[in-house]
């Protein structure tokens, strides 16, 4: 299996050899739905090799290659009557600088958006160039270029339409450098996309010569509708076909073209006795990788981040063996959105609450326009504000719709949790602290030795630094969250937040990965019991003062204690149900006393803390609960 990774250009995929998933029958619905198109998909999505689908597809310099390119493909055989019908230019904005260096023309330009404005005019510029040498000898005569650009494109289109073909025009990551200038630089943000700014200008510039001027098909990806929000006027003859059903799977990978990706893959490994099987490596893609949706019309299949599948895949076809670093570095950028939100909203809690609750954001539209005004207003910002701003970038994403026709959001799978999850460890941490100093604690917890200095740890660093504000939120679901942010271990762990255990949900579970269960560590199972100082009839001082020991014979302690191992216990039971004998477990209870102390109890069979080495009869090959949690 020839199995490429960041390659955008179908024609070098196809003339190559290379696995390409067929997404070509979507261009009979694309031609159906309009002329003029924006589709949102989050980064790393896709976007760029469907235009590339669509150049080769509708340039008509491709018409001889057709069979090579979409033979034995969903377009192969029975092309749509526009095929082979255009010219086709290609605009890529993640090309734009976002800070131009102040030289050439820029040289003496203090302003950053007029040093932008430069770039965009220069970039025009070349891409015209870049099409005459391409599509020159086609034109009914040489253009002669004038010094203006936007002069220029109008002149091509009028050469153009004396042909008996017409342009399409695709433009890629529309919203790229305007999105890092938001990131960092609201003002030149403004100063680009609105009133009579250079981006604003250019697209209302496009918009005139899609009325009449000679452009007839456009084509449009970016990531958020943000900035086209912004530029609206300019722009209001494209229709978002972000949310259009038919295009759900578009630029994703459904269930079955992973499960076929990873049945061909060990087919070719079988003479290599691969320490891998297909339906674990399915869990384990599934888990990381899949849960996205982009459509509100439910029920829509959710679908597979396709450049973090074909990471995956790069990495099991080379070494046979899983990737340690199931996140491609090349997608933690979207970490900086939360960044970003962090400052722009409402900051620490903004970004907690989205992953400590145990259910999922419920919201009562999906926005689909919003202003940069409204980023930098905090009275504009609500729950769904924050969600569709979220759920644009990747970091959210569709899991239904209520009885009272609200919409359901969450994180859509570990990778995207474990960005959220690495984001609260550094709003947890205080600024200056000894952040070391968590390694060896962590570490003990993991492989089921001392949990008391992790304990420690947490009283010592985190909970001085928790406000008042803090202390009237907190519960069960602020330990679960400290816990799960602390012990976040993705190249060993598989991590759950309550997941469902015959028809029980324990509060946090750590299941080893299957590369994993040769190793020194532990699967874990807590359960979190908090007793606010009120109840205790003491003061934080008290407490404070008291040893563990003396802690834990409190009545309010002891009954906390009681009830948890109960659950703890019924968990166990199904946990061994499932994981048979790959399962060796640490469980425990653990009480908070207000925001002052902590105390621990593992489950104890016959003295010790259990470890499950029996399998009861059935399947029970690795990985098999996590298809079930």
């Amino acid at each position: 299996m020839k199995v490429p990774y960041g390659v955008a250009d179908f024609h070098r995929l196809r003339s190559r050899g290379q696995l390409y998933v067929d997404r070509t029958g979507y261009v009979p619905v694309v031609e159906e739905l309009g002329d003029s198109l924006l589709f949102l998909r989050p980064r790393r999505f896709g976007k760029s090799l469907w235009l590339s689908v669509l150049e080769n597809y509708y340039d008509f310099r491709t018409a001889k290659e057709h069979e090579m390119l979409f033979g034995g493909l969903a377009m192969g055989s029975e092309p749509t009557a526009l095929a082979h019908r255009f010219f086709v230019m290609r605009w890529d904005f993640s090309k734009i600088d976002p800070d131009p260096p102040r030289w050439g023309v820029n040289a003496n330009i203090e302003s950053r958006s007029e040093r932008i404005a430069n770039e965009l005019r220069s970039y025009l510029e070349t891409t015209i160039r870049l099409f005459l040498g391409t599509y020159g000898e086609h034109l009914p005569e040489p253009l002669e270029l004038a010094e203006d650009p936007f002069h220029n494109f109008e002149e091509l289109l009028g050469l153009i339409r004396r042909t008996p073909y017409r342009l399409y025009l695709l433009i890629d990551e529309y919203d790229n450098f305007a999105n890092e200038i938001l990131v960092d630089d609201e003002a030149n943000y403004k100063s680009l996309v609105q009133s009579d700014g250079p981006f604003k200008f250019l697209f209302k510039w496009v918009k005139s010569l899609m009325a009449g001027g000679g452009l007839d098909r456009l084509f449009i990806t970016g990531v958020s509708p943000i900035v086209m929000s912004d530029v609206t006027s300019g722009m209001n003859v494209v229709e978002n076909v972000y949310l259009t059903p038919e295009l759900n799977a578009l630029c994703g990978f459904t269930q079955d073209n992973v499960r076929d990706l990873l049945e061909q893959l060990y087919e070719e490994k079988a003479s290599d006795a691969p320490r891998w099987g297909v339906g674990e490596a399915e869990e384990m893609v599934r888990d990381w990788y899949n849960g996205y949706r982009f459509s509100t019309i439910q029920p829509v299949e959710s679908v597979y981040n396709p450049t973090l599948v074909l990471y995956f895949l790069k990495y099991l076809n080379r070494y046979n063996a899983y990737p340690r670093e199931m996140l491609d570095t090349n997608l933690a950028a979207d970490d900086g959105k939360l960044d970003y939100l962090a400052r722009a909203a409402e900051g620490r809690e903004a970004v907690i609450n989205l992953i400590r609750q145990d259910e999922p954001i419920e919201v009562p539209t999906l926005r689909d326009r919003f202003k940069i005004s409204e980023m930098l207003q905090r009275s504009s910002q609500d729950e769904s504000f924050l969600a569709a701003y979220l759920y644009y970038f990747g970091m959210l994403t569709l899991t239904g719709e209520t009885p009272r026709r609200t919409w359901l959001l969450e994180p859509p799978n570990a990778v995207v949790r474990g960005l959220f999850i690495e984001r609260i460890r550094q709003l947890l941490l205080p600024e200056g602290s000894d952040r070391s100093a968590l390694t060896k604690p962590a570490w003990d917890v993991l492989e089921g030795k001392a949990i008391e200095p992790f304990l420690d740890f947490i009283e010592t660093t985190l909970f001085p630094s928790f406000s008042n504000r803090d202390a009237r939120w907190a519960n069960e679901l602020t330990l679960k969250t400290i816990f799960l942010s602390l012990l976040w271990n993705p190249t060993s762990y598989i991590t759950f937040s309550e997941p469902e255990l015959d028809r029980r949900y324990p509060d946090l579970c750590l299941l080893r990965r299957p590369d994993a269960q040769s190793s020194t560590l532990r699967d874990l199972l807590f359960e979190f019991k908090r007793l606010p100082l009120k109840k205790l009839k003491m003061s934080g001082q008290e407490v404070k003062n008291m040893s563990r020991a003396e802690l834990m014979e409190l009545d309010s302690v002891t009954e906390a204690f009681s009830s948890a191992e109960e659950q703890l216990s019924a968990y166990k039971e199904a946990l061994v149900k499932r994981q048979g004998d790959v399962l060796k477990l640490n469980a425990y209870a653990v009480v908070a006393l207000g925001f002052e102390r902590l105390v621990v109890q593992p489950l104890q069979t016959a003295g010790t803390c259990i470890e499950i080495i029996t399998a009861p009869a059935g399947d029970q090959r690795p990985g098999r609960a996590r298809d079930e949690l």
